[in-house]
């Protein structure tokens, strides 16, 4: 059950700029920086459950009829990425400010 042991795999990691809410919106590379990282941020939400999924998949084909006990840690994982991990984008952060 190689599964069972399978953790989030690592990615690469961007400088950390302030957020859209922090920077002086007059600053346009402040403002560009901003956005770019939160899109980024959103998307690596994105793809990490689309990771777990691929993992769940793979768990139910080859758990066979013990998947509902085996992959079940997968399958939590995988529905609170689905609640948490929404594209957002920057529009709806910098409207709210």
């Amino acid at each position: 059950m190689a599964s069972a042991s399978w953790e989030y795999p690592e990615h690469k990691q961007f400088e950390r700029v302030p957020t859209l809410d922090q920077v002086d919106p007059n600053d346009r590379k402040a403002v560009y920086a901003a956005r770019n990282q939160k899109i980024r941020d959103d998307w690596v939400k994105v793809m990490e459950a689309r990771i777990i999924k691929e993992k769940l998949d793979e768990c139910y084909r080859t758990e066979g009829v013990n998947h509902y006990e085996s992959c079940r840690h997968l399958a939590d994982l995988y529905l609170r990425a689905l609640k948490d991990n929404k594209v957002e984008g920057f529009r709806k952060q910098s409207n709210n400010a």
